[in-house]
């Protein structure tokens, strides 16, 4: 390592140091060993913990918030009565359309605007969700995520490239904000929402010399960079230690190729806006659930085989608490010991949104990732979308070249034609371009059957 990277670094993990300091207090540091010792203690230290967060959360919930108190008392439960995990079945899950209805009364009266943060999620699959978190929100997610993305080789003050999403109105002023976080935090950003073949190449050239030690990625952003390079014949030899990809579902075949291109393994992180850091792969390729900040359950009778909806009980928020919060996911949980050491529960299967998890009329559930499958190495087909408008009609959106032909269109239906039942109706459009939404990430494959509607 060069005197003058050496120095860089050393001055960014300081830089870090500092702004930890300013932003949570002097204790930083031992709060951070705390969440450290936390999640590498035992099953059960970890169980009880989480546990004794999520009773304190429903007593601060039902205390503080209009919603909370009115639900709580018209059930005839009072808080301190939920003693052990299958009493929160008592507890109806918290919906999306409730919180845009009803988000002034699950705001903490505790709270007052000046200490409360506004968010929305991107919207990416309809209308964005504005919801509040506390200031402290964030210091406390920080701690969890520095934790979790050390697996991923990250540290303070290492050079990280991240391929993320720029906000299309920044003005001057908030560019410049940026550039000077990037500088002291050590982050190389890229616009993952305007890129090129030729804006990625740029980009190679630059990180050859730049040396980034991790890369922080959408899932599909991560793909595009890696097949970029790929297809130009290009091999980084950066000395990463590892990938976090993020945002997105992390399909086998975006892994894959990043892995090959990179030589590097990549590390899923699996979180949302309104809940933070869900759940993050470790070196043994299996996905921890976030202890430290949420309670996960899945909404199936036997969640350890059968995939269903994951709900968010939000340990940390108390700005605007998310009790058994339905986010919108599929999964299936996993009773193993990882054989990483780390004994926080695994979440054996992410399937992704429920809007991307499609439905057969015989009650079977197909992955999103199945049908991105097909289109892997068709290179006449630049762009694709999905959507299962019906269990009986599936309309497809191809962006093609002169290439493509009746054959390879043929296969495809018949590739969705046998997961989803060979009398489904596949409508195909084919148009020029596929629009990217305002959240920049485009859905390639939609669901608009619901549980609700199975047959």
């Amino acid at each position: 390592m060069s005197i003058i990277r050496y120095a860089k670094n050393t001055f960014s993990k300081s830089a870090w140091c500092a702004y930890n300091a300013y932003r949570q207090g002097a204790h930083f540091r031992r709060r951070l060993a705390e969440t450290e010792r936390r999640l590498n203690g035992s099953r059960e230290e970890i169980l009880q913990f989480q546990w004794n967060r999520v009773c304190r959360m429903l007593k601060h919930a039902y205390e503080t918030t209009t919603y909370y108190r009115e639900l709580f008392d018209s059930l005839r439960i009072r808080p301190e009565a939920i003693q052990r995990p299958s009493d929160l079945l008592q507890i109806p899950t918290l919906e999306k359309s409730t919180v845009r209805v009803r988000l002034g009364e699950l705001v903490s009266n505790t709270y007052p605007k000046s200490q409360l943060k506004r968010n929305a999620t991107g919207g990416s699959s309809g209308t964005p969700l504005v919801f509040y978190q506390d200031n402290g929100y964030w210091n406390r997610r920080n701690l969890s995520v520095y934790y979790f993305d050390r697996w991923a080789g990250w540290d303070f003050g290492e050079r990280q490239l991240i391929i993320w999403g720029f906000p299309a109105n920044h003005s001057k002023a908030g560019r410049a904000k940026e550039q000077l976080n990037s500088y002291w935090r050590n982050h190389w950003w890229f616009n993952g929402f305007n890129t090129s073949e030729a804006k990625m190449v740029n980009l190679s050239k630059k990180m050859e010399r730049w040396r980034p030690q991790t890369i922080l990625a959408y899932a599909s952003s991560l793909y595009q960079f890696a097949q970029c390079l790929h297809c130009n014949g290009l091999t980084p030899d950066w000395g990463l230690k590892g990938i976090i990809s993020s945002a997105e579902m992390l399909y086998p075949h975006y892994r894959e190729l990043a892995e090959q291109v990179f030589q590097t393994p990549v590390h899923n992180r699996y979180g949302s806006r309104e809940t933070g850091l869900i759940a993050m792969e470790c070196s043994a390729g299996r996905m921890h659930i976030n202890c430290n900040d949420i309670y996960l359950e899945i909404d199936s009778d036997e969640p350890y085989t059968k995939p269903g909806e994951i709900i968010i009980t939000h340990l940390n928020n108390y700005g605007m608490p998310f009790v058994r919060y339905r986010i919108g996911d599929v999964g299936v949980l996993s009773n193993e010991i990882c054989p990483c050491g780390n004994r926080t529960p695994i979440l054996g299967d992410l399937l992704g949104r429920t809007t991307a998890t499609f439905r057969s009329k015989d009650g079977r559930w197909i992955h999103g990732g199945y049908f991105t499958q097909q289109f892997y190495g068709i290179k006449t087909v630049s762009q694709f979308q999905l959507i299962q408008e019906s269990y009986d009609l599936c309309k497809l959106k191809l962006a093609v070249d002169d290439a493509f032909t009746d054959d390879t269109l043929g296969w495809i239906v018949h590739k969705i034609k046998d997961a989803l039942g060979a009398d489904v109706h596949v409508e195909t459009d084919f148009v020029e371009k596929i629009p990217k939404p305002p959240s920049g990430k485009i859905a390639y494959t939609i669901s608009k059957v619901t549980a609700k509607e199975r047959r």
